[in-house]
Order: structure tokens, then sequence, then C-alpha cells
């Protein structure tokens, strides 16, 4: 529904090129124009080139949060300082439903202020997430995923 060549350039102008590549991706599965195709996939690789993924090589700040999405699974990683009590994780997931765009708010409770953990997400439209403590029932967030 709102995979268009409008929204994926919109997310590109919001700095949401995992974003726009998953549209462009799925702009080009479902077109039967050859033509169309080939622009799409065009603008795939040029967008794939122009944002290079961060390699698990590359070290994290502190505190750090990575979200690596990859079509449906999204990849989080995170990093806080080693005093915060109650570690969380703090997810909006918007899904792609058939009367639209479905907004999932959730907090997950952590067991350890470092590390890493992964979600399928069927019909993923975008997710954002924060990192950082409960307490007293309210997330405080320390850090977020760049929009």
């Amino acid at each position: 529904m709102f995979d268009t060549e409008t929204m994926a350039e919109l997310c590109l102008k919001q700095g949401l090129t995992a974003e726009a590549m998953a549209i462009y991706r799925r702009l080009a599965e479902a077109t039967a124009d050859a033509d169309k195709r080939r622009l799409y996939q065009a603008r795939l690789g040029a967008l794939g080139h122009a944002a290079p993924q961060p390699s698990d090589d590359t070290p994290m700040e502190m505190p750090g949060l990575r979200v690596d999405r990859r079509g449906d699974d999204v990849e989080i990683e995170w990093r806080l300082p080693a005093d915060v009590a109650a570690p969380a994780l703090q997810m909006l997931v918007l899904r792609q439903t058939p009367e639209g765009i479905a907004a999932e708010p959730r907090t997950v409770a952590l067991s350890a202020t470092e590390g890493r953990t992964a979600l399928g997400v069927p019909a993923l439209h975008s997710v954002r997430v924060a990192a950082g403590s409960l307490r007293d029932g309210r997330f405080i967030p320390i850090v977020r995923s760049a929009l």
C-alpha cells in the first residue's frame, strides 16, 4: 500500500536508507515491467554503495545501538554503561496490514547491559529502537536508533 517511489525517496530524505532499499526491493519484485525493474535494481545498487552497513568488526561506542534490518528480519545490538540497572529495549514496530500501517510498541527487559538479539516481523514496514532502563514501570531512554 505504501510501497511507492515517492515513499522510498521520502525515507531517503529522512535518513532511512534501509527502509528505502526495502521498498525498492519490493517494488522490483512486484512489477511486471522490465524497464521499471531495471530502474529499481539500479537504484538499489546505487543506494547499496552509498550507504555501507557497519561490519561486526566496527567497535560500538558507549552507549551504542545498532539496528540492522534485512527484509522482515531485524537484528539489534546494544551497549549500555555497566552501571545501568534494569536494562531494557523499547521498540516501535510498524507493520503493513490490509487496513494500512499498524503500530506495535514493545518493551523488552534485558538480562545484560550489552548484547545482541534478533526478531522477525512479518510485513515489517519499519522499526525504531531505544536502549535504556526501566524505572518504576517507565522506560528511560539512554540511546536511540538513528531516524
